[in-house]
């Protein structure tokens, strides 16, 4: 299966670049993109990658 043109022309950001500005490009506070993106080893990341993992946590059932 081939990559749509939109995937292979995404950029990945520096993960503290796109914590800067977690407010405009996902609508949440750095803390929520920090608790998100906590298990992340990557240095950088996509934006697509980054809401989706934003998502899942806001989706998480409270303990």
């Amino acid at each position: 299966m081939m990559a749509t043109k939109s995937e292979k022309a995404e950029t990945a950001f520096y993960i503290k670049d796109l914590r800067e500005h977690s407010r405009e490009l996902f609508g949440v506070k750095p803390e929520v993109f920090d608790g998100a993106l906590f298990h992340v080893d990557k240095k950088r990341i996509t934006k697509t990658e980054a809401k989706k993992l934003i998502t899942q946590f806001l989706q998480k059932e409270v303990k």
